[in-house]
């Protein structure tokens, strides 16, 4: 009798030691609030990235879940988010979607020896640190010295620029980096113009300090609902071409909530959304027929963010030692293309010139 308690015993410890342990991976994003799009088209990738992975064994033979955290934009509760997290013992986690939340996030994820990995996140100040932060987004530096030859190339010299003081992670933080380029390489700053996104400010008023009679193109820079508001209101006088920090501004249902008012928007995106490459087309197949809409720019590099982990983790198991598993990888596979990240894991790739004309997003260069 105990002979035979002895080998059931054996047999439940075999069974459960063939069951593996699941990969946990932690997203965090803003999942609800008016610029919900961001975090949800994230989201979306990023289970679907997993799903992708599952269904071809998983991880070293452990399958992946995904934990979902909604930061609802507010980064004095962000902090909490990521030591949840942490006590579930994610392995890394795929996000935040925004500079600010980034930045809030980190101390947390710091002290969690957390890695985090974000799609969209694009402040200098998180640029040339040995930290627990990597991204598949370039920094705003890039960006701005990028729309600075484009505002050029476009034959656009004067600008007169807005932006919401509220966001300044992000928004001041490029416009100063764009303003220093722009003006260096021989453009004019013909207006200024700030605003508080959180006083909820009227927009016709402030577009009409713009004085854009003297300017040969606006410079917007706030969330993707406040540049469209702006548009609007720039709209009933002026048919200046805008150039949009808010790359957010391509989620869905935007443009048809914008009308007219993002015709002639042009801004820079590390995504192109023609391309032919044979891992993009699959994946924007695979998402539309899991999700019925199609991938936005932010879906695409929630999807490389969670590869990122990925590579990392098939390369060594250990999560604690992710962190410099990650800072080894000099590259890897992304949906358009190789991606290569520095020691301090910022990103090198491709930017594209993108202009919205007749309701529809087309690749300038």
């Amino acid at each position: 009798m105990v002979r035979f308690l002895l080998i059931s015993v054996a047999l439940l410890l075999a069974v459960a030691c063939s069951k593996k342990e699941p990969i946990r991976v932690g997203f965090l994003g803003s999942i609800t609030g008016k610029n919900a799009d961001l975090g949800v088209a994230g989201r979306d990738a990023t289970l679907l990235a997993a799903e992708t992975v599952n269904a071809a064994g998983g991880i070293n033979g452990r399958q992946v879940e995904v934990i979902v955290k909604d930061d609802a934009q507010n980064p004095e509760t962000t902090p909490k988010l990521v030591t949840e997290l942490a006590t579930l013992k994610v392995a890394a986690i795929v996000g935040p979607m925004g500079s600010a939340i980034a930045k809030a996030a980190l101390p947390a994820a710091t002290a969690a020896k957390l890695v985090m990995v974000s799609p969209t996140s694009s402040s200098n100040e998180l640029t040339g640190k040995d930290d627990y932060f990597f991204r598949v987004m370039e920094p705003n530096l890039l960006f701005a010295r990028h729309q600075a030859e484009t505002c050029l190339k476009l034959n656009i010299r004067r600008i007169a620029a807005i932006y919401d003081t509220q966001n300044k992670t992000y928004t001041v933080d490029i416009y100063q980096a764009f303003r220093d380029e722009f003006t260096r390489r021989g453009g004019t700053i013909s207006a200024e113009v700030t605003y508080d996104s959180q006083t909820k400010p009227a927009f016709l008023p402030l577009v009409q300090q713009l004085n854009l009679g003297t300017a040969d193109g606006v410079m917007v820079l706030g969330s993707s609902v406040d540049s469209i508001n702006i548009g609007q209101q720039i709209r009933k006088s002026s048919k200046l071409p805008i150039l949009s920090g808010a790359c957010g501004i391509a989620q869905r249902d935007l443009l048809q909530q914008a009308g007219k008012a993002v015709d002639n928007f042009i801004f820079t995106l590390p995504v192109n959304d023609q391309s032919t490459a044979p891992a993009f087309v699959a994946f924007r197949a695979a998402f539309v027929k899991r999700f019925n809409y199609q991938p936005t720019f932010a879906a695409v590099l929630a999807y490389d963010a969670a590869q990122a982990v990925f590579t990392g983790l098939k390369k060594n198991p250990d999560q604690t030692r992710l962190k410099e598993t990650l800072q080894g990888i000099t590259s890897f596979a992304g949906l358009q293309g190789e991606i290569t990240l520095d020691r301090y894991g910022d990103p090198n790739r491709k930017l594209y010139i993108c202009r919205f004309r007749g309701g529809r997003e087309e690749v300038v260069e």
